[in-house]
């Protein structure tokens, strides 16, 4: 990472977002920016003593986690929009949001924070984690498909090396077919260990130990096991959903684990 953005909305959920970007990009030595975006039907008078408000309490939250060199960006706008532009406009590659769609009467569906995972070409982090220190233990939903893959390696590269990185995979009972479950299981797993073994020889030789099971049942059920016994600090998943309607919900798994978010959730494309 070369540059973090953590998008504040001057909330008690944003500070605590920011206090994450803060860590990242001491720990990987990255620029921070931070963006505030007000929006644009207020009248100019109101807009300017926002801004200044905004500025001075922003400066103060970057003085308090020590990072006073990070760039403040307050800009006018629709949110979702102006902070995807954002992103491109400074090249940005690691976007942290808070957890503010808690008390919307909207809920999650169409907050900022689902229209910007919609939009965002880079990987999104909620941090909620109410203790912000380094990662030490995370959960990587894995199946065969690209994006769950890029899941693995974007955490993998996120994590201090003495990290654990845990990938599950869940083969769900729909998907056992006839025949011998024994032998599909065995199959399915044969298939699974090479999977982590193919993308692991992808990554640097130093870097986070990662283990790795299979489990058969439903997939929500299995993982939220798995999170219960587990108790990461990040949960990796990968965009995508089983067709055209799943995919524009970010995928049933995404979506879920965003609207009710056991630890810090990374959404990666």
């Amino acid at each position: 990472m070369q540059h973090i953005m953590v998008a504040h909305d001057l909330s008690a959920e944003a500070a605590l977002a920011l206090q994450r970007g803060v860590q990242l990009a001491k720990q990987h030595q990255a620029r921070l920016s931070v963006l505030y975006v007000l929006e644009n039907h207020l009248p100019m008078a109101v807009l300017e003593k926002q801004m200044l408000a905004a500025d001075a309490l922003l400066t103060q939250q970057l003085e308090d986690c020590h990072a006073e060199n990070a760039q403040i960006l307050i800009k006018v706008g629709r949110p979702a929009q102006t902070i995807v532009a954002a992103q491109q406009a400074h090249s940005v590659d690691f976007l942290v949001m808070g957890d503010h769609h808690q008390e919307s009467a909207e809920y999650f569906s169409g907050t900022t924070l689902e229209r910007v995972l919609q939009r965002s070409a880079v990987p999104v982090l909620l941090a909620v984690e109410p203790i912000v220190t380094d990662y030490q233990h995370a959960l990587v939903p894995l199946d065969f498909s690209l994006c769950a893959c890029h899941a693995l390696h974007h955490v993998f590269k996120l994590l201090p090396h003495r990290a654990t990185i845990h990938a599950l995979h869940v083969l769900e009972m729909a998907e056992v077919h006839g025949g011998d479950s024994d032998s599909e299981i065995t199959w399915q797993t044969s298939l699974f260990d090479q999977l982590v073994l193919d993308e692991r020889a992808k990554l640097p030789e130093i870097g986070p130990k990662i283990s790795h099971e299979l489990r058969q049942g439903e997939l929500h059920n299995c993982l939220t096991q798995v999170i219960a016994e587990q108790k990461p600090q990040i949960l990796a998943i990968g965009k995508h959903g089983r067709g055209i309607l799943a995919d524009a919900l970010l995928g049933s798994l995404a979506q879920y684990f965003l609207e009710h978010p056991p630890c810090d959730v990374l959404v990666v494309k």
